[in-house]
Formats: C-alpha cells, sequence, structure tokens
C-alpha cells in the first residue's frame, strides 16, 4: 500500500515529489528487489531517494538500496526532484504494489533441490 504522490513546483526550482511505499516481500529488500528498484530508477532523470528511519539512500545504487536492510512491513519514504519527480514516485509506489513482480522468487516452491538436503 502506497500513499498518494505529493509534488511541488517552486519557482524556478524542479518538481519535488513524495511518497510512501511498504515492503511487501518476506525476505525484504534483498538484492533482486533492490536491482529491480535501481533498474526502473535509472530511467528517469530526477534524482531519486528512498529513505528508512535511519537513513536515506540514491535509489539509483544498489549499495545505497541495499544499505537500508528494509525488512517485510517496513515503511519507506521516497522522495524525488527533477522534471520527471512525480512520474518516478508513480512508477516506483506501483513496483511495491505489485507483489507478483517485486518478490516473484516467493511465489515458487522453496523445496530443497535433490542432493542439496542437510544429510548428503
Amino acid at each position: 500500500m502506497s500513499h498518494p504522490v505529493i509534488a511541488e513546483q517552486k519557482p524556478g526550482a524542479s518538481t519535488e515529489a513524495k511518497g510512501t511505499v511498504m515492503v511487501p516481500c518476506r525476505l525484504g529488500l534483498h538484492l533482486r528487489v533492490a536491482a529491480l528498484v535501481v533498474t526502473l530508477a535509472r530511467k528517469f532523470q530526477s534524482d531519486i531517494r528512498f529513505c528508512s528511519n535511519r537513513l536515506c539512500v540514491d535509489a539509483k545504487s544498489i549499495l545505497g538500496m541495499l544499505q537500508l536492510a528494509a525488512v517485510r512491513g517496513e515503511r519507506l519514504s521516497l522522495v524525488a526532484h527533477g522534471p520527471d519527480a512525480e512520474r518516478a514516485i508513480q512508477v516506483l509506489a506501483e513496483l511495491f504494489e505489485t507483489k507478483a513482480v517485486l518478490c516473484k522468487d516467493e511465489t515458487q516452491s522453496e523445496e530443497v533441490p535433490h542432493g542439496m538436503d542437510q544429510n548428503g
């Protein structure tokens, strides 16, 4: 569930947009999820940041996104500045609402492959 995008246009400045998302994946914001977010964020010209209650990171940086160490159910704020800020926040918020895409690996069977069990 995301909150509405709030856009603000200041005279002589670029647009600022804000939003909030919740991490829906059981495994949190792990590498595959972070890579999806970064790939999508890099399609926009705007500066985009994800913020937890601990820190804010560049949405276009895989290492930054992993530093958030966001767990399932954690709320993250999004802030974007630039010509396509409102659209960037909208598209990223939609990604977090699409659990089937964002958490794709969790819908598959979690069985241990043959020969990979602990007993040998």
